[in-house]
C-alpha cells in the first residue's frame, strides 16, 4: 500500500509536505505542490478517507435517498448534485426503495405503503449509520411516516417536493401548479376544449398533486365542464399510461389533447395514439412533463414542461453544504416556476 511517506520519498520533500498538500493546510510553493502532486500520480497514491476524517472531524460525505434508481427525471438532478458536491471535496452515497407505487386494492395499497415506508426508513438510518454530514431526502412515505423519518435524523436535511408544514429542514418544490396551468391555457389557446389529464400517484403534501387542481381550476375558469372520464390515474406507470390512452381515444367522443405528469408516460401516450391509427398533432395534442433529453428526439418532438432538473439538483446540494457549514441557517421554502417547452406534438384542433 503506497503512504504519505512513499510520496515524500519519490517528491523528495518530508511527509508533513505531502499532507500539508494534500490536505491543503499550509501553503506551499508551486514547485513543491508540482513535484508531490506528480509524485502521487506517478505512485498511484489514494489517501486514506476514514483516517482523514478521524483526523479533520468530518467525512465531507453526504446521502442522497430517493424513490426510484430508474427514474430519468430524477437522474439528471442526481448527476448536478454529484457534479457540484464532488467539485467541492464531497462523496456522495445514493441509496433508493426502488418499490412500485401504492396502487389498489386498499389492502394491497397498505402494505405496499409499510414496505415503502420501512425500505425508506432504513436507508435514512443507514446512511446516518455512515456518519454523512447532511442528506437531501425524496421520499414518497405517507406523512406520518415521513414526518418521524424526519424527527429522527439530526443532521442538515434538504426535503425535495413535499410541503411538510413546520419541519426544521429545507424544502425545495417545483410550481407544479403554474406548470400545469400553464400547459393548459396553451392547449385551450390551441382550441382544445376536451383536454385530459394523465396523472401519478401522489400524497396530499406532494407537490405534484397540485397539477390535478391546476387542470380542473383552468378549464372551469374557461367555462369547460370537467370530464370525470378525462381525468386518468396511470400511476406514473408507462404501461398503464399506454393501455389507458388507447382506452380514452378509442371513446366516440375523444379528448382532442392530453397533458401527462410525465414524459415517459407522455411517450407511451403517444405510442398508444399511433397505434389506433391517431396523428400528432393533427388529431391529437399531447403534453408531457419533465423535459428530458429524449423530448427532441421523439418523433413529433414532444412539447414538455420543463422543471429546470439541473439547476434544482446544483441548487439543493448548494444549500445543504452551506447547511453543514453553517447549521444555525434557518431552514426555507424554495419554489422553482415551470416553463412550457412548445415543440411539435401539440397543434390547433381540428375543425369539422
Amino acid at each position: 500500500m503506497i503512504t504519505t511517506k512513499d510520496v515524500a520519498r519519490e517528491a523528495g520533500v518530508s511527509y508533513t509536505t505531502v499532507s500539508h498538500v494534500i490536505n491543503n493546510t499550509r501553503s506551499v510553493s508551486d514547485e513543491t505542490k508540482r513535484r508531490v502532486e506528480d509524485a502521487i500520480k506517478k505512485l498511484g497514491y489514494c489517501p486514506n478517507v476514514l483516517a482523514r476524517s478521524l483526523r479533520m472531524g468530518e467525512t465531507k460525505t453526504v446521502g442522497v435517498v430517493t424513490i426510484s434508481s430508474s427514474d430519468p427525471y430524477f437522474a439528471v438532478i442526481l448527476h448536478a448534485m454529484q457534479e457540484y458536491a464532488w467539485n467541492e471535496g464531497y462523496g456522495v452515497f445514493v441509496s433508493s426503495s426502488d418499490l412500485c407505487c401504492p396502487c389498489s386494492p386498499d389492502e394491497e395499497e397498505h402494505k405496499r405503503d409499510n414496505s415503502l415506508g420501512d425500505r425508506e426508513q432504513s436507508a435514512v438510518k443507514n446512511m446516518i449509520g455512515r456518519d454523512i454530514q447532511g442528506l437531501i431526502l425524496n421520499s414518497l412515505q405517507t406523512e406520518p411516516e415521513l414526518i418521524k423519518t424526519l424527527d429522527q435524523i439530526t443532521k442538515p436535511c434538504i426535503v425535495f417536493q413535499r410541503h411538510i408544514e413546520g419541519t426544521k429542514f429545507d424544502t425545495f418544490v417545483c410550481d407544479d401548479y403554474q406548470g400545469t396551468s400553464d400547459a393548459v391555457e396553451y392547449l385551450i389557446s390551441l382550441g382544445h376544449t376536451k383536454i385530459a389529464f394523465v396523472k401519478g400517484f401522489a400524497y396530499a403534501t406532494h407537490s405534484s398533486r397540485f397539477r390535478e387542481a391546476a387542470w380542473r381550476e383552468v378549464l372551469t375558469k374557461h367555462g369547460i365542464a370537467v370530464n370525470e372520464d378525462f381525468c386518468i390515474d396511470a400511476q406514473f406507470d408507462d404501461e398503464m399510461s399506454y393501455n389507458e390512452t388507447k382506452k380514452i381515444l378509442s371513446i366516440k367522443d375523444r379528448p382532442t389533447a392530453i397533458l401527462y405528469s410525465s414524459d415517459t408516460m407522455a411517450v407511451a401516450g403517444m405510442r398508444a395514439a399511433k397505434d389506433i391509427g391517431l396523428s400528432i398533432p393533427e388529431e391529437l395534442s399531447v403534453i408531457g412533463y419533465d423535459n428530458l433529453d429524449m423530448d427532441q428526439y421523439t418523433i413529433p418532438r414532444l412539447t414538455s414542461i420543463n422543471q429546470d432538473s439541473a439547476v434544482l439538483g446544483h441548487d439543493m446540494m448548494k444549500r445543504l453544504l452551506e447547511k453543514i457549514k453553517a447549521p444555525s441557517l434557518k431552514p426555507l421554502v424554495k419554489t422553482y416556476p415551470q416553463k412550457l417547452v412548445i415543440r411539435e406534438s401539440t397543434g390547433k384542433v381540428q375543425t369539422d
